[in-house]
């Protein structure tokens, strides 16, 4: 079955009149490159792609199963002149490099507009480009500078399975949200302080054990730390929370978790806030007010938008409840201080992004985050809610139900 994601890659190179794509590195840790392998780790290794011809790829000669995998002709390095360059080119690493891959490109007879892909450090990247530049230029290419990534481009959209293997990792998230919330739930008191039933005051780390190993028992895994922050933690968008704290009945806990399919795959991103006990006033009156946005941020959608108007008009709505928010007042750091979402896939972060770069509409089959939140640190408050979801033709359909309950109530005694 021909992949979506071919002819998808091929018609973009014709609209940004781009002859030849050469990605060259490790799959794993390149989304687009991983996700063309279709999911085949393979390590130094080199895609070529002629627009609408033919896709070459070559890598290590131990690896050709895992190449088969990928659908793509396969050419060990062995049948190449990797031997060769290398001794011609011994102390000039970049030489060496430079030559090898133009090697590879004039195997395929490959011609004009070339874009590169692939991993670099800093301090090699500049004379690396400079020298491939040049050579290219000789060979009859010429190097495309692109203003936004091709392969992200076509990554955006993403197909019914990838949707679904989405959906799924969002179930185990679901259920480490449930086990972090029964763990909440069966502690008792001492003062303000959670204690397990074993007499043990209970940690924002002991929340992310449960967390990890709900993970593990749905074959998922903590590609990054995820969050799971309480009080003044709490009002930092992007605090982990710290493990040795004591959890305290009546501060919100914000938990943001989006844990990827192990051991490499499609994340999932979800954020709710739990209150152990009784929630304050405050503190109801904020998650209200956020759960408000997150359903304004399902309405407003239609058909066309861009992506960042959806952001402005949740943030129009938390300004006439009388927040702050970046439109209203630039750099802010507390009330609505971030943007509404992002897009999720085998990053938990990429486009599209819903932050004033420029018009993004937002197209059927894009996966994105709605997360809509408020944040006084100095108050000891913060509430964020966020759903995954993917666009659909009239409206933003959500991944998995999962409410949006602040209170956990305590069974436990009260010392």
């Amino acid at each position: 079955m021909t992949d979506p994601l071919h002819s998808t890659i091929d018609a973009l190179m014709r609209a940004r009149k781009i002859d030849v794509l050469l990605i060259d590195g490790n799959s794993v840790g390149h989304p687009a490159f991983f996700r063309l392998a279709r999911g085949a780790k393979l390590e130094h290794a080199t895609l070529i792609w002629k627009r609408g011809g033919k896709k070459l790829l070559v890598g290590i000669d131990f690896e050709r199963d895992n190449a088969a995998r990928t659908g793509f002709e396969f050419l060990p390095v062995s049948r190449t002149q990797a031997g060769r360059l290398r001794k011609q080119y011994a102390g000039d690493p970049v030489g060496y490099r430079v030559a090898y891959l133009l090697s590879l490109l004039r195997k395929v007879r490959a011609k004009g507009r070339l874009a590169l892909y692939g991993a670099a450090t800093l301090e090699t990247t500049l004379p690396w480009l400079q020298r491939f530049r040049r050579e290219a230029k000789r060979a009859g290419l010429e190097l495309v500078e692109e203003r936004s990534p091709l392969l992200d481009r076509a990554r955006e959209i993403k197909t019914e399975d990838e949707i679904e293997r989405i959906r799924r990792v969002g179930q185990g998230t679901c259920a480490a949200f449930d086990a972090i919330r029964r763990r909440i739930a069966r502690c008792g008191l001492r003062g303000r302080t959670l204690v397990e039933p074993g007499g043990a005051p209970l940690t924002i780390g002991g929340l992310k054990t449960t967390m990890r190993e709900t993970f593990m028992r749905h074959g998922l895994a903590e590609e990054a730390a995820c969050i799971i922050a309480q009080g003044e933690e709490a009002g930092v968008p992007h605090n982990e929370g710290s493990d040795e704290r004591k959890v305290v009945a009546g501060q919100p806990i914000v938990i943001d978790i989006f844990p990827r399919e192990n051991p490499y795959g499609y994340f999932f991103d979800m954020t709710r806030t739990f209150c152990p006990g009784r929630a304050p006033a405050a503190l109801k009156r904020l998650h209200q007010d956020v759960a408000e946005a997150l359903t304004v941020g399902y309405e407003a959608f239609e058909p066309g938008l861009d992506a960042h108007e959806l952001h402005l008009r949740v943030a129009r709505f938390l300004e006439e409840k009388g927040y702050e928010t970046l439109r209203s007042h630039p750099g802010t750091q507390v009330g609505f201080c971030h943007s509404l979402g992002h897009g999720v896939g085998l990053e938990v972060h990429e486009e599209p992004f819903m932050r004033a770069t420029g018009p993004k509409e937002l197209e059927p089959g894009m996966v994105l985050t709605l997360e809509p939140g408020l944040y006084y640190p100095e108050k000891r408050l913060g509430v964020r809610l966020e759903d995954t979801v993917v666009v659909r033709e009239g409206a933003l359909e959500r991944l998995v139900d999962y409410p949006l309950t602040l209170e956990v109530p305590l069974r436990g005694g009260v010392d």
